[in-house]
C-alpha cells in the first residue's frame, strides 16, 4: 500500500473514578472493557498501559493509572462516539482527545 496521509487520533483515558478518585475497575480489566468498546466502531487500535501526573487546583498531586489508546482508519465521529461510551463506562469527566495528520504506510 502506498504511503498515505491520514488522521491518527490518539485517547488518553485516566482509570480513576472521577467520583471516588480512585480506580475502581482493574488495569486488566479496563484493558479488555476499553477493547470491546472501540471493536464495536473500528477493527482495532493500539493500547499501551501508561501513568498520568496531574495537579488539583489546591495542589494535590495526583498519579493515575491511563490507558493511552491509537486509533487508525477511523473517522472523528466514530472517535467522539468511543469517547463518550469510554466516559460513561469508567465515569470520567473527560478523556483526552490529541489529534494529527501523519503519514502511514502498511508494508
Amino acid at each position: 500500500m502506498k504511503a498515505m496521509n491520514m488522521k491518527k487520533f490518539t485517547l488518553y483515558l485516566g482509570l480513576n473514578d472521577k467520583d471516588t478518585k480512585t480506580q475502581k475497575i482493574s488495569t486488566l480489566e479496563a484493558y479488555k472493557i476499553a477493547m470491546n468498546i472501540i471493536l464495536k466502531y473500528t477493527d482495532g487500535a493500539t493500547i499501551f498501559e501508561a501513568s498520568g501526573y496531574y495537579k488539583h487546583d489546591d495542589g494535590q498531586i495526583v498519579i493515575e493509572k491511563t490507558l493511552r489508546i491509537e486509533l487508525l482508519f477511523i473517522d472523528k465521529e466514530q472517535v467522539l462516539k468511543i469517547i463518550d461510551t469510554l466516559k460513561m463506562v469508567f465515569n470520567q469527566e473527560s478523556i483526552i482527545l490529541q489529534e494529527e495528520t501523519i503519514l502511514s504506510e502498511l508494508i
